[in-house]
């Protein structure tokens, strides 16, 4: 898992695979993106996901209320289609749509 800053943003670039290994290295990034003191949004870079594992979506969405307590953001950015319908499999269009509408917001 690739992490780079751009722009006053932290972005993390999920890999193709995002199962259960890889969701206990997401909480890790997470994790210290939260402990920096950079302050800016955190962007998970979604668009080469081919799976997502439910380990994973827990993960994200277990990560938002702490950053939304530090004041920051954490956006999926581009989630590829398979991401798309890890999300809509649990019922979780609503907390996806939240996720991604900050970044469309940002940019329209």
């Amino acid at each position: 898992m690739e992490t780079k800053e751009s722009q006053g943003r932290l972005d993390i670039e999920l890999p193709e695979i995002v199962d259960l290994l890889a969701a206990g290295e997401l909480r890790e990034a997470l994790l210290d993106a939260l402990g920096q003191e950079s302050g800016g949004e955190v962007v998970l870079k979604a668009e080469r996901v081919a799976r997502l594992s439910t380990a994973a979506i827990q993960v994200v969405l277990s990560a938002v209320p702490g950053f939304a307590e530090a004041a920051r953001r954490l956006i999926l950015d581009a989630p590829a289609p398979p991401v798309v319908e890890a999300f809509g499999r649990l019922g979780l269009n609503d907390q996806l749509q939240n996720m991604t509408r900050d970044l469309g917001e940002r940019n329209g």
